[in-house]
């Protein structure tokens, strides 16, 4: 590849590079040519140029270090560092056409058009500022980000409120923590990797309790909580809280908080606050309190509680469809920057909720409300990519790579309602191709579109990433 060919490819050629570039940032990767020529006066003749995005910022970048003794004052300022950041893709890319008249004489390559990127990624260690995070919110981040894609800000907020909970050598409350957003772009997922991911992070064994609140949609149901008086139905069925008799290192998870009767709500209020709560039953010490303050609580809701929230209310009741979330956010530069942030958002998702119907005492009482945006077409395509590799492997299969155009053809618009309805689509259109594949094989390729997909043998075997998988788009 050469910078001649970057600087003058095609508006196509520039968008399916930003779509490779976004693929890899949900990785918290570079995304780099290994080996491009640089234009005439520049030593050495070939760099490492790479692309990182960093929030709504994109980055260019080459190394190592070039030195420019050409003629063009231009080439000689742009030479004069090695990273340029602008704040949005279509700047990175109106500056390299920009540069087209500059580099047009020691062009050896005029007119063909870009190749394929060579599959190589580079760490964001590699590329960015010097680290200031601590080591164990890095692997939350890490760990939360391989399970949810497209959701940068959420992983690195709940990342970060773990981080500063069981960094606690004596907790006086448990964390909690409010998923809200449209529906299906990954709120009940994040939550479901919050124990694994705490469980390598932190080398001890978490367990995972998942509920769903649209089964307590009466005053009554809180008893399926604590546990039901003697005498009462349901007395001997065991509540869900007891389950933390057994590991107080436990990660609860309540979906569908808007369903839920108010009644349910006031339940926590002691709970959120001060950790504890009463059983109607003794363990067999006699011990009827119940302690929480190691534990994690998640609530997931699909009302907006952003500072255009509607009427939706919360607490067993219906109501509009919660609005499409804002604008994606840069990365904070440090801790503080980040605690700050989060703190303005928790008090406008606060009093959204009380606009919405819950009480003041209660909105109070939760730790970080943590909001989620409607998912852009490079998380999609990722994600299409992460349920085609799941669904071979419920076939025995193990899908090394996916078409650019396969990938395309499979993945929702914009339209669609969620990601998760997508997943009986590519079973429709894959079942047939999964559940004829003979014995003996394991590793394959899938191209095509639909109608005229393939599975072609991976001799190799090679398992490789979803963000590699996607590094197949002919630029």
């Amino acid at each position: 590849m050469t910078f001649y060919q970057l600087c003058t490819a095609s508006p196509a050629a520039f968008q399916a590079l930003q779509t490779c570039i976004d693929i890899h940032a949900h990785q918290g990767k570079a995304y780099e040519f290994q080996d491009c020529q640089m234009p005439a006066g520049c030593t050495p003749e070939r760099t490492a140029l790479g692309f990182l995005r960093q929030g709504e910022s994109y980055t260019l970048y080459w190394r190592p270090m070039v030195t420019y003794r050409g003629k063009s004052p231009v080439l000689t300022v742009l030479f004069g560092r090695n990273v340029w950041r602008f704040d949005s893709f279509q700047a990175l890319s109106a500056r390299l056409q920009s540069l087209r008249r500059e580099v047009e004489a020691g062009a050896p390559l005029r007119g063909r058009p870009l190749p394929r990127p060579e599959r190589r990624t580079v760490s964001r260690r590699q590329t960015a500022v010097p680290e200031v995070w601590p080591p164990l919110y890095r692997r939350l981040t890490e760990e939360l980000g391989k399970a949810v894609l497209g959701q940068e800000h959420a992983v690195e907020a709940t990342a970060f409120r773990l981080y500063a909970h069981v960094g606690k050598q004596a907790p006086a409350r448990p964390l909690s923590l409010i998923f809200h957003g449209p529906t299906g772009v990954g709120k009940s997922e994040l939550g479901k990797a919050l124990a694994p991911a705490l469980e390598r992070c932190c080398g001890k064994r978490y367990q995972f309790v998942w509920t769903e609140l649209n089964t307590f949609t009466q005053s009554h149901s809180v008893h399926r909580l604590t546990g039901a008086p003697p005498g009462y139905v349901g007395y001997e069925d065991q509540p869900i809280f007891e389950t933390v008799r057994r590991n107080p290192l436990t990660v609860f998870m309540f979906d569908e908080l808007e369903k839920a009767h108010p009644e349910v709500l006031k339940v926590f209020m002691s709970i959120l606050d001060e950790g504890r709560c009463t059983a109607h039953r003794a363990d067999n010490s006699g011990e009827r309190e119940l302690d929480f303050r190691r534990c994690v609580f998640v609530f997931t809701t699909n009302a907006d509680l952003t500072a255009a929230g509607g009427q939706r209310r919360l607490g067993f009741s219906g109501g509009d469809t919660p609005s499409e979330s804002g604008g994606r956010q840069e990365k904070a530069a440090s801790p503080a920057e980040l605690a700050e942030r989060l703190f303005e958002e928790n008090e406008e998702a606060r009093r959204a909720m009380v606009r919405q119907g819950v009480l003041t005492e209660i909105a109070g009482r939760f730790s970080g409300l943590i909001g989620f945006q409607q998912l852009d077409e490079a998380a999609r395509l990722a994600i299409t990519v992460k349920q085609i590799r799941s669904l071979g492997r419920e076939y025995g299969l193990e899908i090394t790579t996916v078409a650019s155009e396969t990938v395309q053809a499979l993945a929702p618009g914009r339209d669609a309602l969620s990601m998760r309805s997508s997943v009986s689509v590519l079973e429709g259109v894959l079942t047939p191709l999964f559940s004829q594949v003979p014995a003996g094989w394991k590793a394959f390729s899938l191209t095509g579109t639909p109608g005229q997909l393939r599975l072609l043998p991976d001799h190799c075997g090679r398992s490789s990433s979803v963000t590699e998988l996607l590094a197949t788009s002919s630029l």
